[in-house]
């Protein structure tokens, strides 16, 4: 890209980012990335990188590699100091913090630093090599939250149910069952592991009918699509409910 920003343009993304983050609860890293996509980059890393800026990736703290002074160590959420195996990068303060900033018990009230991490570290590994430049992260970098946040990610995902798995599948969809998808899954209150149509119902119960609607059309698609297979999985749910 040629497209870059001065350090007074960046200031006015950040603070855009604050006011996204609140209006629509969303963590502050992805309402950073949520400007960058509407300016023209993939993440906030990358347009922070190609931007005129003397703050250019201020999210990423750096250490030179004495055998190769060009290149740029690059620390995700978590990563230990190779210089100061004591301290660990907090990504959302830009600091390097005494290990117990983040464990056993995190200074950041909302507990999510262990996603924080497996967030930063997919999109480091979807960076191609032009991308990443003079930046370089061992493949085996020591991070202190990557046990943690690897159990979490297993545990909630052995705790989904087959509906919910399937709504992966149709996040992207502009109808009104791709909108309940996307509502649901960007919702981590959601109840993951609810699995009969009656529960689904009960907990969409406050948002309307029509979220109603788009349920039951799904759940007609998730149990085979076609109506006579929709209303005998519908009978065995309401049997399973009510027995």
């Amino acid at each position: 890209m040629t497209m870059s920003f001065p350090p007074a343009q960046l200031g006015r993304f950040r603070r855009e980012a604050k006011k996204l983050g609140r209006e629509a609860f969303i963590p502050h890293s992805e309402a950073l990335d949520r400007i960058a996509v509407k300016n023209g980059f993939a993440n906030w890393s990358l347009l922070a990188k190609h931007s005129n800026s003397a703050e250019v990736l201020p999210s990423r703290a750096r250490t030179p590699k004495p055998e190769s002074p060009r290149r740029i160590r690059y620390y995700l959420h978590g990563d230990i100091r190779e210089t100061d195996p004591s301290q660990c990068y907090c990504a959302r303060c830009d600091v390097f913090w005494p290990h117990d900033h983040l464990l056993p018990v995190s200074h950041h009230a909302d507990g999510r630093d262990g996603e924080r991490f497996l967030q930063d570290l997919a999109s480091w590994n979807a960076l191609t090599k032009d991308e990443r430049g003079l930046n370089f992260r061992p493949q085996a970098a020591p991070n202190i939250l990557s046990a943690l946040a690897t159990a979490a990610r297993d545990a909630r995902e052995a705790a989904r149910s087959p509906f919910h798995r399937w709504l992966d599948h149709q996040r992207r969809r502009n109808d009104p069952v791709g909108d309940l998808a996307s509502d649901i899954l960007r919702d981590a209150a959601f109840p993951i592991g609810l699995a009969t149509r009656r529960e689904l119902e009960e907990h969409l119960d406050i948002y309307g009918s029509h979220v109603k609607k788009a349920l039951r059309q799904a759940w007609r698609e998730f149990k085979g699509g076609d109506r006579l297979a929709w209303t005998r999985a519908d009978a065995r749910d309401r049997a399973q409910d009510f027995p």
